[in-house]
């Protein structure tokens, strides 16, 4: 009677337990990464905008203070051996640093999307020439030309900087977008706005990009992480904006100087894990909107 009771109990269904369905479950991946990467972008940011109340701009002077000065309670996270304030340095530094990241980000995505959607859209001469200027720009190495043209300048500034690498970095989204455009051109929205004889810019740029906006967006986000990447590895070349101080400028002076060998690392240490955390968001921002802009991926997970 017992072993009875026990399979009819077993085969009711629990009353309020109800397992959370894949779908669900790959929404929720999404929108935790897409909050996550915005706190660890960002939240640097704002904190900076802040930190300028209680921390002077005089602390990232030549020689303010005293050098190689352990942390304390004076200076937070020490100071440099040309007697800077780390903290001061970072709190000044993030902002340009972002700057050169955005830039390269936004100047890139506009380029590379425009010549895109025009190279998938039109198609024939137009597609060929845009298409052949692309193949030959990725042929060349942008870091290699980016240390030629900074070498030759002499000095770029974080715009310059920023502009600089966007031009070189638009080849790959431009033919990325080409790809999806030639897919959506022959959309019957787009056959039916053709077919209404309305012209081509608004076809291509009110029609068809808003279809694309989570790709750009996920596109751009790659841009500023690898523009940021391309910004610090020049500066630690020493071929980065001068009397500027920057996250990669404060980690070229800590080579320069050996922080690493004589032990300074409040020096390296602090900017570094700035820049891993900047770009674990960054990270974070491109996959949860690949993931809400292709649902396919959502439904890989759990």
């Amino acid at each position: 009677m017992s072993s009875t009771v026990e399979q009819a109990a077993a085969a009711v269904p629990a009353v309020g337990i109800v397992p959370p369905a894949p779908e669900a479950r790959g929404r929720v991946l999404p929108t935790f990464s897409f909050a996550v990467g915005v706190l660890l972008v960002l939240g640097p940011l704002v904190a900076s905008f802040v930190a300028r109340i209680f921390v002077s701009r005089h602390g990232t002077l030549l020689f303010a203070y005293q050098g190689v000065l352990k942390p304390s309670s004076t200076h937070v996270l020490g100071t440099d051996a040309q007697g800077r304030d780390v903290l001061a340095s970072i709190v000044y530094g993030i902002v340009p640093t972002f700057e050169i990241g955005l830039l390269a980000g936004l100047v890139g995505v506009c380029v590379g999307t425009v010549l895109g959607v025009v190279s998938g859209y039109f198609g024939g001469l137009v597609d060929s020439a845009i298409r052949g200027v692309a193949d030959v720009m990725l042929g060349i190495p942008p870091f290699a030309l980016l240390v030629v043209i900074a070498a030759l300048w002499g000095s770029l500034s974080v715009i310059w900087l920023g502009v600089a690498i966007a031009l070189l970095s638009w080849p790959l989204p431009a033919r990325a977008i080409r790809a999806q455009i030639l897919s959506l051109r022959e959309q019957g929205f787009v056959v039916m706005s053709r077919l209404s004889n309305r012209n081509a810019a608004s076809i291509m740029f009110l029609e068809i990009l808003p279809n694309m906006l989570p790709y750009v967006t996920a596109t751009f986000v790659g841009l500023v992480s690898g523009g940021l990447l391309t910004a610090i590895g020049l500066e630690l070349l020493g071929l980065g904006p001068v009397g500027i101080i920057t996250l990669g400028s404060m980690l070229q002076s800590a080579l320069t100087f050996g922080a690493i060998s004589q032990g300074i690392w409040w020096w390296w240490a602090a900017p570094t894990v700035l820049l891993v955390l900047l770009f674990l968001g960054l990270f974070l921002l491109s996959l949860s909107v690949d993931r809400i802009s292709n649902p396919r991926l959502a439904g890989t997970r759990g």
